[in-house]
């Protein structure tokens, strides 16, 4: 036969014992965090959502890149999506050029500059959410030029707005806003590429051509942090 009064009764028995069981679990919990070095809970996200200026970063402010670059692990590479910066790339462009002509990051988020058919291009990939992309207005005609990628913090905060300036020569072929940009890194386990992308790749555009090296030659490719 049910009884009600019963289940009601070991509720109640069961809610006097909680606190003396809350606390219990609460004691377990504190020496175990402890004996585990996780405190303070939520330390992890000190850097990387407060304060990613303290990341593990390497200390130059200038790079010199050779033409065929490869796999440099973001961690050690310039920090070309949240850093004030000028890329300066000298290169021989041929006629509809395509190709990449560097790219940081993967799939899962990144930046890449690139031609393609001719245009320049240039793509800000914030972790999928949301795609910032550039293309040149023209053609850019075939021959040697130095081609510049300028970002620059239009808010200067974590996860600031960045104005991104695709220059080629003395003359700016494209700009735009990056509405959001990534605080601290685009992956972990990715790298920065010169000419090519090797990884997963960060435009959609090229997915089908990845890894979508560059037809042209690149002489150097100049990092500076402004």
């Amino acid at each position: 036969m049910y009884h009600l009064d019963q289940d009601w009764s070991q509720a109640n028995d069961l809610a006097d014992r909680l606190p003396d069981k809350l606390a219990q679990m609460r004691e377990m919990f504190a020496i175990e965090a402890a004996r585990n070095s996780v405190l303070p809970i939520g330390g992890g996200l000190w850097v990387p959502v407060y304060h990613p200026e303290l990341r593990i970063a390497p200390p130059y402010r200038e790079w010199e890149f050779s033409g065929d670059m490869v796999r440099v692990p973001e961690f050690c590479a310039p920090a070309l999506g949240n850093k004030n910066n000028i890329v300066t790339i000298d290169a021989d462009i041929p006629a509809n050029a395509n190709g990449v002509l560097h790219a940081l990051g993967a799939a899962a988020g990144g930046l890449t500059a690139y031609f393609h058919e001719g245009y320049l291009c240039y793509e800000y990939n914030l972790f999928i959410l949301s795609r910032t992309k550039i293309r040149s207005t023209h053609k850019i005609p075939p021959g040697t030029a130095t081609i510049t990628v300028t970002t620059r913090y239009a808010e200067q905060r974590p996860a600031g707005r960045l104005n991104i300036t695709l220059t080629v020569g003395s003359d700016t072929v494209a700009a735009a806003q990056v509405p959001v940009s990534a605080p601290l890194l685009f992956t972990a386990n990715d790298c920065l590429d010169i000419g090519t992308c090797l990884g997963s790749p960060v435009s959609l555009d090229y997915r089908e051509r990845a890894p979508f090296p560059f037809d042209g030659h690149i002489r150097r490719v100049h990092v500076a942090y402004t």
